[in-house]
Formats: C-alpha cells, structure tokens, sequence
C-alpha cells in the first residue's frame, strides 16, 4: 500500500469534505476580490466593500490568498480521488492571489516613489488609531454668520527642540458635514512628529444657504488667528502649511493661493493680515469643481449645496471656488494625493489645475494612487490606503518647513 493511500485512509471523509469546502468557499471569495480590484464596476462584494478594497484588506487578503493556495496545493498532493477538484481550487487561488499582491504591491510602489512608507504588520493587522483625547486646545477663533461660534481644534507636539511648524487643515465632507474634530488621531500623529496641528471648523451649508463666499474668509481668518497666536503654543508662524481634504482641500487650495497673491478676503471681526502658507498639501481635493458636478457620480447635490446653482446657471461662482485666477509665479507649492479611481472628485480636474499651477509658475504635483477611490484614506486607521495617504502628506509637507 502506498504511502498516499495510507494518509488517505488517516483522513476521515468527512475531514476531507470540510477542508475542501472551506478551500473552496475562500477561493471564491479571493476571486471575487481579484475581480473587484481589476474591474471595480463589477461590485462582487457589494458596492460598499468595492470602491477601496485593496486599501483597506487588500494586505489582508493576500496572507488569506497565500494560506489558502499552499493549502489546496497539499491536499491536492495527499488526495488522489479530489485531484481534480483540489487543481482547479489551488489554481484559481495561486491566481487570485498573484492579482491581488499586484495591486497591493502597485500601492505600496507609488507611496513608497513619493517618499511615504509602510507598515506591513499594521496593514494586515488594521491596527487602530492612537489612543486621542480632545484636542489640547479648543478656541473660539471666530463668528459665524448667523452668530455659531467657530473653533480650532489645537494638538500640541509632545516634544520640540524649537520653534514648531504648523500644519492647519480644513476638514472634508462635501461642504455640508463634517468637523473640526474629525481627524483627531491624524493631528495627533501630526503633533507627535513635530508639528503644531490646528484643525478649523468652518460654516457648512445647509438648503437655501449656499457657503462658496463664506467658508474661504473663515480658513483665512482661522490662518490669521494661528499665525498670530503660535508663538503662545511655541510654533513658528513663517512655516505653515495649509492642507485639507476633498472639500477641504479646495478650500485649502484657493485659499492659499489667494492669501499668497494678497487677495484673499477674512471672515475676522478685527483686521488680521492673512498670512503666506509656506506650502498646501491636500488629498483629493474638488480644485475644479465643474468638471465635478459634470464627471462626478453624486457630486452634484454638494456642488449645487455649496454655490447655490449649476454651473450653467452660475459659472463664476464655480470658477471662484477653484482659484486658478489667484496662481501667481512663486505661489506656495502644491500637493494633491489623488486616487487614480476617484469618481467622486474625477482625477481628470486634480490633473488639470496642477497643468495650470505648474504653467503658472506654482511647482505642483500629484501622486496618484492606483486601485483607490474617494477617501480611500479613511478606513481603519492601520490600512494600506490611510498609511499611503498620510506618510506622504507628511513627507512632502515635512520638507517644505525642513522638518525631520
């Protein structure tokens, strides 16, 4: 008797029939996976793990993938009578596998070339954030227009050899929700790497109170009282940078820019000169906001919410809201980590205005992120797309202020 036949006979049936149903059963969902990455309009695991799969488990299901394909090529060896079956399991594994480590290898290249890094262990693990409690300080910095307090969201840095730089960001959310307290976890790693972190609440918009004319003057007047206030939080306040996302990240930008050109108007009761951000980082940000609402899937209701009309009805509001009238030679450096399936905010407009800044003498630059849609960056705080997105933030930003 050969010694396969005897490990055959040391194997209960019914051992054997639960290994290759949990094989199988695995290998489908690997498949589904690998589709869904290569082919995201395919949505075979529904349309909520679609959009940002290989940046959230992607890692995750590589190990899976790996595990499962070793283990359907030994028992594919031990089991003579399930070889076929075992062939065709192991095969569609090992395949499903290679796809997904491509994709996953694909992210880890482009955050690795634009001088972010990553942590494997947490990217398989989805390690949570930081332990955060409230912000360290939470000043009321201005009024809004119907009398609501306006906050910024302070993080101290933990250890400072000198003077900080500061990174004030402004919040996403389509222009209707979101806060300043949003991203406590980021400002905090922010802080813990050296910065003064200030996230700022702005006005959002609501049915009938459009805020594309209000929300910029309250960032410029939110930079104002942090350039003016830093040095009481021992920051410097000739190196800001100005960041944001999505929303925020146009706000950011025009923002920026115009503060840069002296343009740029403030909410502030007194007046405050509106300081030159040294640079502005920003992931995914709804610089051309027409090309949204005409490209984007769902973009329009935020669109029509932030500037009251359709870009028809009213395009100068829709040319303000991105600012490319306020690019001047020398203006501050821009960053845009922007994913590469982004059908929310299209890349195609992210791409365009870094044409124009760079034609305008701004040094500007996009990272694109591949295999990732809108706020791939806001899974779990360990994931593959969240550590892409934030290591390079940080590394180009660092850079513009010298730190680390």
């Amino acid at each position: 008797m050969s010694g396969e036949d005897t490990r055959a006979r040391t194997m209960p049936p019914a051992v054997v029939l639960a290994v290759l149903v949990l094989l199988t059963v695995a290998t489908l969902l690997l498949l589904a996976a690998a589709v869904t990455a290569v082919a995201p309009g395919s949505s075979m695991l529904g349309s909520t793990a679609s959009p940002n799969l290989v940046g959230v488990y992607g890692p995750l299901l590589v190990v899976l993938g790996v595990v499962v394909s070793v283990g359907a090529w030994l028992v594919r060896r031990r089991r003579r009578r399930t070889r076929a079956v075992t062939t065709v399991v192991a095969a569609v594994a090992t395949v499903s596998t290679l796809v997904l480590a491509g994709a996953v290898g694909a992210v880890v290249t482009a955050t690795l070339g634009a001088g972010g890094s990553i942590d494997p262990l947490r990217a398989v693990a989805l390690s949570g954030p930081p332990e955060v409690s409230a912000p360290d300080a939470h000043p009321v910095y201005a009024t809004g227009p119907e009398g609501q307090q306006l906050h910024l969201a302070i993080t101290r840095p933990r250890a400072a050899a000198g003077p900080a730089p500061v990174f004030v960001w402004v919040h996403g959310g389509g222009w209707t929700t979101g806060s300043e307290l949003d991203r406590a976890a980021d400002m905090r790693r922010l802080a813990d790497a050296g910065w003064l972190a200030v996230s700022v609440e702005y006005t959002l918009t609501r049915p009938g109170r459009p805020t594309w004319d209000v929300a910029g003057p309250q960032v410029a007047c939110a930079l104002a009282r942090v350039a003016e206030h830093a040095g009481e939080y021992g920051a410097d306040p000739s190196r800001i940078v100005l960041g944001g996302d999505s929303a925020g990240g146009q706000l950011a930008v025009t923002v920026g820019q115009r503060a840069a050109a002296g343009t740029q108007p403030s909410a502030c009761a007194s007046p405050v000169p509106v300081p030159r951000p040294r640079a502005i980082a920003t992931i995914y940000p709804a610089v051309d906001l027409a090309d949204t609402y005409v490209h984007g899937r769902g973009a329009q209701r935020f669109a029509v919410a932030y500037t009251g009309a359709t870009p028809e009805q009213r395009p100068e509001r829709y040319r303000a809201v991105t600012g490319t009238d306020s690019l001047r030679a020398g203006g501050p450096p821009v960053l845009a980590v922007a994913p590469s399936r982004d059908r929310l905010v299209p890349p195609g407009g992210t791409s365009r205005y870094v044409e124009t800044a760079r034609g305008s003498g701004v040094a500007a630059e996009r990272v694109a992120i591949p295999f990732a849609d809108h706020a791939f960056d806001t899974g779990p705080d360990g994931s593959l797309g969240h550590q892409a997105a934030f290591s390079v933030l940080a590394h180009w930003a660092g850079g513009q202020v010298g730190l680390g």
